[in-house]
């Protein structure tokens, strides 16, 4: 069960370390840890970033909700794509 529950952690954390960390670098990114202020992602970033998050969770972001409070950190970015996930869910 745990697995599941951090499996959009996971991918999201994949994501960062692959194209927001520099190459061959070993920090690891905990899932509370403020994306901007770590300097980790930023506003040309955060663009690329809502993309992959939009097409690899098959939801769509709307700009009312590009906020720094949606997008923070792994962790809060999670549970804004289980939100949306969820309101998606109910509507089909």
């Amino acid at each position: 069960m745990e697995k599941s529950v951090n499996h959009i952690e996971e991918k999201l954390g994949t994501y960062i370390a692959e194209n927001c960390l520099p190459k061959n670098n070993s920090i690891l990114v905990g899932y509370d840890k403020n994306l901007f202020d770590a300097g980790i992602v930023d506003s040309a970033g955060l663009i690329s970033f809502i993309s992959y998050i939009e097409t690899e969770f098959n939801i769509s972001i709307p700009d009312v909700d590009l906020l720094p409070e949606n997008f923070a950190s792994i962790k809060t970015i999670a549970d804004y794509i289980r939100k949306q996930q969820k309101v998606i869910n109910e509507q089909a």
